[in-house]
């Protein structure tokens, strides 16, 4: 009874958000796609700090929210690819059975409703028998019995049911996560992709701007990546990325965010660490991988080390994302300029 407590506490309260959402999107104009309506229910639920902020912004300045805002929300903060369409899908067939469920629960309301007006019914009957009149009695304990039963095989109906939709949710909310995971996970290395960098350094960034925690970023490339794939081979390539991917995970701890930048190029996002650790932390990563040697299993040949150039910047309290970034990135360049293999701080 307790599970059965708590689930119906979680429905009204999803039912009260996507009331909310969708009050919000008649009150802005927004239509009522899929998608809006993914962007709008995050938005009351304030699950994702940063749409909050742009949403309340555009509120605050008047904006509107025309076709190509609505497009630009969803695409910044949850994307238009395979792997979201999977969200998309998931989510809808969630909605679909929770709409099941509050179906149920309401067609029980009514039940109660007849149920209590019957009651009411009896109770004045009875008060209008004469105790001598033995055969009115048992007609009317004869029609609150069958009410009784009636409504008692209504309530296990709707246990049944509560059950069954349960598993399905459970089902479904279990592949929403992994696909969830999936459109924020690189295919190949099995860390963060460049969206889950992105949407990380956004949050992150702002409570850096705030004061809330010092926030570092380590922008890493592989030092003649191209070598790799010249001469033995995008497969061998694609391994030089792997290790790479997996020291930067086995390194990662936290609140750590470790990501593919792109292509060769790697992210790796230090929330809370000071200059001083991440460029021990940096250094200890270059030095890990360059210890690591690639070697061919069936033949022992080796196919050369593995070494990075690493370039480290700190967030500013007047910095935005970009020049975060930029700066990073520029000591990133200066390490592959001095000749690789090399960490290189930002420069004051």
């Amino acid at each position: 009874m307790g599970t059965q407590s708590t689930f119906n506490v979680d429905l009204q309260s999803a039912k009260s958000l996507a009331d909310a959402a969708l009050a919000e999107m008649v009150k802005y104009g927004v239509p009522p796609t899929p998608p809006n309506y993914c962007v709008w229910y995050n938005y009351v639920a304030k699950a994702i700090a940063a749409l909050t902020r742009d949403i309340d912004e555009r509120i605050a300045l008047q904006k509107g929210f025309g076709w190509q805002a609505n497009q630009e929300l969803f695409e910044r903060y949850f994307g238009t690819d395979v792997e979201t369409a999977a969200i998309r899908k998931t989510g809808s067939e969630l909605n679909q059975t929770v709409g099941k469920v509050l179906l149920r629960l309401d067609a029980a309301g009514q039940d109660a409703a007849a149920f209590g007006e019957t009651l009411v019914q009896v109770h004045g009957s009875l008060k209008a028998v004469p105790v001598v009149e033995g055969s009115r009695v048992q007609a009317v304990v004869h029609r609150l019995s069958g009410a009784t039963n009636d409504m008692v095989k209504r309530n296990r109906d709707l246990e049944t049911e509560l059950r069954k939709s349960t598993t399905e949710i459970n089902s479904l909310q279990d592949r929403l996560e992994q696909a969830r995971r999936e459109a924020f996970t690189d295919a190949l290395t099995g860390i963060g992709n460049r969206r889950c960098f992105d949407l990380a350094l956004i949050e992150h960034s702002e409570r850096a701007a705030a004061g809330e925690l010092e926030l570092c970023l380590l922008l890493i490339d592989i030092d003649h990546f191209k070598r790799f794939n010249d001469n033995y081979g995008h497969r061998i390539g694609d391994q030089v990325l792997k290790v790479v991917g997996g020291q930067m995970k086995q390194m990662s701890r936290g609140s750590d965010i470790a990501a593919r930048y792109g292509g060769e190029e790697f992210a790796l996002l230090l929330v809370g660490a000071p200059m001083e650790i991440a460029m021990r932390r940096a250094d200890q990563l270059r030095e890990a991988l360059a210890n690591n040697y690639l070697r061919n299993k069936a033949t022992g040949d080796l196919y050369g080390q593995v070494t990075v150039s690493i370039g480290v910047a700190k967030y500013r309290m007047t910095d935005n994302v970009e020049t975060f970034v930029g700066r990073a990135d520029a000591a990133l360049y200066e390490a592959k300029g001095a000749g690789r293999n090399r960490v290189i701080a930002e420069a004051a």
